[in-house]
Protein backbone atom coordinates (compact mmCIF):
# COMPACT_ATOMS: atom_id res chain seq x y z
CA UNK A 1 0.00 0.00 0.00
CA UNK A 2 1.37 3.17 -0.75
CA UNK A 3 0.84 5.92 1.17
CA UNK A 4 0.78 10.10 0.44
CA UNK A 5 0.77 12.90 2.38
CA UNK A 6 -1.32 15.66 0.50
CA UNK A 7 -1.32 19.67 1.58
CA UNK A 8 -5.40 20.81 1.47
CA UNK A 9 -5.82 24.44 1.21
CA UNK A 10 -6.87 25.68 4.57
CA UNK A 11 -3.35 24.51 5.72
CA UNK A 12 -3.95 21.13 7.03
CA UNK A 13 -2.55 17.79 5.45
CA UNK A 14 -4.41 14.71 5.18
CA UNK A 15 -2.43 10.94 3.74
CA UNK A 16 -3.94 9.49 1.04
CA UNK A 17 -3.15 5.40 1.19
CA UNK A 18 -4.12 3.63 -2.18
CA UNK A 19 -2.82 0.48 -3.42
CA UNK A 20 -0.30 0.09 -6.41
CA UNK A 21 -1.60 -2.28 -8.96
CA UNK A 22 1.45 -3.60 -11.08
CA UNK A 23 1.66 -4.51 -14.32
CA UNK A 24 2.88 -8.20 -15.17
CA UNK A 25 6.05 -6.38 -16.38
CA UNK A 26 6.69 -4.66 -13.04
CA UNK A 27 5.88 -1.42 -13.84
CA UNK A 28 2.99 0.58 -12.29
CA UNK A 29 -0.10 -0.29 -13.79
CA UNK A 30 -2.34 3.03 -14.72
CA UNK A 31 -4.50 1.53 -17.28
CA UNK A 32 -7.02 -1.65 -17.15
CA UNK A 33 -7.45 -3.90 -19.90
CA UNK A 34 -11.08 -3.57 -21.36
CA UNK A 35 -11.99 -6.65 -23.41
CA UNK A 36 -14.80 -7.79 -22.75
CA UNK A 37 -15.87 -10.29 -19.88
CA UNK A 38 -19.25 -11.37 -19.92
CA UNK A 39 -18.99 -13.82 -16.60
CA UNK A 40 -17.05 -10.81 -14.61
CA UNK A 41 -19.06 -8.19 -12.50
CA UNK A 42 -17.58 -5.21 -14.24
CA UNK A 43 -17.78 -6.69 -17.90
CA UNK A 44 -14.24 -6.19 -18.76
CA UNK A 45 -11.21 -8.39 -18.28
CA UNK A 46 -9.55 -5.31 -15.77
CA UNK A 47 -5.81 -6.60 -15.84
CA UNK A 48 -3.70 -4.09 -14.66
CA UNK A 49 -1.69 -2.32 -17.43
CA UNK A 50 1.36 -0.03 -17.79
CA UNK A 51 1.56 2.44 -20.96
CA UNK A 52 4.40 -0.02 -22.12
CA UNK A 53 2.39 -3.16 -22.73
CA UNK A 54 -0.77 -1.70 -23.71
CA UNK A 55 -2.29 -2.04 -27.08
CA UNK A 56 -4.97 0.56 -28.05
CA UNK A 57 -7.21 -0.86 -30.53
CA UNK A 58 -9.67 2.40 -30.36
CA UNK A 59 -9.77 5.72 -28.48
CA UNK A 60 -9.82 5.21 -24.73
CA UNK A 61 -9.33 1.47 -25.13
CA UNK A 62 -6.63 -0.65 -23.79
CA UNK A 63 -5.80 -4.21 -24.02
CA UNK A 64 -3.41 -6.71 -21.82
CA UNK A 65 -0.75 -8.36 -23.56
CA UNK A 66 -3.21 -11.43 -23.60
CA UNK A 67 -6.17 -10.47 -24.96
CA UNK A 68 -4.34 -7.89 -27.57
CA UNK A 69 -3.28 -11.94 -29.09
CA UNK A 70 -6.58 -12.39 -29.16
CA UNK A 71 -7.74 -9.00 -30.64
CA UNK A 72 -5.05 -9.68 -33.32
CA UNK A 73 -6.54 -13.28 -34.00
CA UNK A 74 -10.63 -12.14 -34.03
CA UNK A 75 -8.92 -9.49 -36.34
CA UNK A 76 -7.50 -11.78 -38.59
CA UNK A 77 -10.22 -14.28 -39.09
CA UNK A 78 -12.52 -10.76 -40.43
CA UNK A 79 -10.11 -10.17 -42.94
Amino acid sequence: MTCTPVRLPAGGTAIICTTTRRCKCGRRATLLCDWKVPTKKSGTCDAPICARCTTSPAPDKDLCPKHAAEFKTWKAARA
